[in-house]
């Protein structure tokens, strides 16, 4: 049934009064009659006793007026909840993992998001982001079974060896998500932890020798108190879990870099 005929209807029963009626609907006098009657004639039913100046509801129209409430007020709470989730914006969930906080900007830059979107990050590790439903996931960990996540290769990190130019290392530290790696030197490992930022602080302050990755040694070298040592380059693969469910999702472009939708 057309809810244009219940409106109608309602505006009438309120106004009691066909012109008045057409004047708060901006129609004519003769569309509102017309649609009146249209309503009758689909239910069957009169629903005005009409009387000069007098019109009163009949028994059936009495019966029909909670239901075209009812079902013009629910139509008015659809309407409005529907507009307001289309207005509100969609929000994206990123985990990291603690030691990968220093990628996030690169990672937000590198991230194309469709339509109104605001960003929600946490530091987790996968495990704690995929109990939490978080939709992507930022991780050096590829081994990891995720129950409806997809994994993309993301991005290679080179780590280089830097230590001191002129005299052998105080100490040495160490990534703590690096794995195991070559050591560096005979100093006793001193510092470990997972986030580089820290460790290149540490590195500056201590003369020691550590591997760090590469776009971050490039104020120590000009020092002239570091130097890269000839030690293996370790590569540190960083991977992006995607929840499948989730309205965002991932693919790889032509150059193999995993690119959120």
């Amino acid at each position: 049934m057309d809810t244009e005929l219940l409106k109608t209807f309602l505006e009438v029963q309120k106004t009691r009064h066909f012109g008045k009626a057409a004047e708060n609907l901006y129609l004519t006098q003769s569309a509102v009659s017309f649609r009146i009657r249209q309503l009758e004639q689909n239910l069957g039913v009169a629903l005005f006793n009409r009387h000069r100046n007098n019109i009163q509801l009949t028994e059936a129209g009495e019966l029909l007026l909670p239901h075209a409430e009812a079902v013009i007020s629910a139509l008015q709470r659809a309407r409005a909840q529907l507009q307001q989730q289309i207005s509100l914006p969609q929000r994206l969930s990123i985990a990291v993992d603690a030691g990968l906080q220093f990628m996030t900007a690169e990672l937000l830059g590198s991230l194309w998001v469709q339509g109104s979107t605001s960003v929600q990050m946490l530091v987790a590790d996968a495990q704690t982001a995929a109990q939490r439903q978080t939709d992507v996931i930022l991780t050096n960990q590829a081994h990891t079974e995720l129950q409806n996540y997809q994994i993309n290769l993301w991005r290679s990190i080179q780590l280089v060896a830097v230590g001191p130019c002129s005299e052998k290392p105080q100490a040495e530290g160490r990534l703590d998500w690096l794995g195991k790696v070559p050591q560096l030197s005979k100093a006793p490992l001193a510092f470990s932890c997972a986030d580089p930022r820290l460790l290149r602080q540490w590195l500056s302050r201590n003369t020691g020798a550590a591997y760090l990755p590469q776009s971050m040694v490039a104020d120590l070298l000009q020092t002239d108190l570091y130097r890269l040592w000839d030690a293996p380059a370790q590569q540190i693969n960083l991977y992006i879990w995607s929840k499948q469910d989730s309205p965002f999702y991932l693919q790889q472009n032509d150059e193999k870099q995993a690119t959120l939708l």
